[in-house]
């Protein structure tokens, strides 16, 4: 792909993954950081509102529950630059269940969003 013709160039700053393994459940967490100063905080795994590839949820009993690490459902949220929740247009805080058009769909939409004016 040209980087001229790129629709995402500028788009992101930075990235974070993160992952809790333990004996009997797991957890992911992905933030990415948009240009303009807002965070998609995104998880999914066990006791998430998230489902494996396979449709089962994260934590039921195999297969597809505990040690499948990947997810087609997740658990997401965006912030604002000074860390607080921004809500939905159906006023929710956070997005339970996401498929991942619409999570797409949330990380355009967050950064369409304005800047924060900056505080003094």
């Amino acid at each position: 792909m040209n980087p001229t013709m790129n629709p995402t160039k500028g788009l992101l700053t930075g990235i974070t993954i993160e992952s809790d393994e333990y004996k009997d459940s797991f957890k992911r967490r992905m933030r990415l950081y948009l240009a303009n100063g807002y965070t998609i905080s995104m998880v999914y795994g066990t006791g998430m509102y998230s489902h494996t590839l396979n449709g089962a949820r994260h934590g039921d009993t195999p297969p597809g529950g505990l040690t499948t690490p990947e997810a087609c459902l997740l658990e997401i949220a965006v912030l604002d630059p000074m860390g607080k929740f921004v809500p939905f247009k159906d006023g929710e805080e956070v997005r339970g269940y996401t498929d991942m058009d619409t999570m797409l769909g949330i990380v355009w939409w967050a950064a369409s969003l304005p800047p924060l004016a900056a505080t003094v």
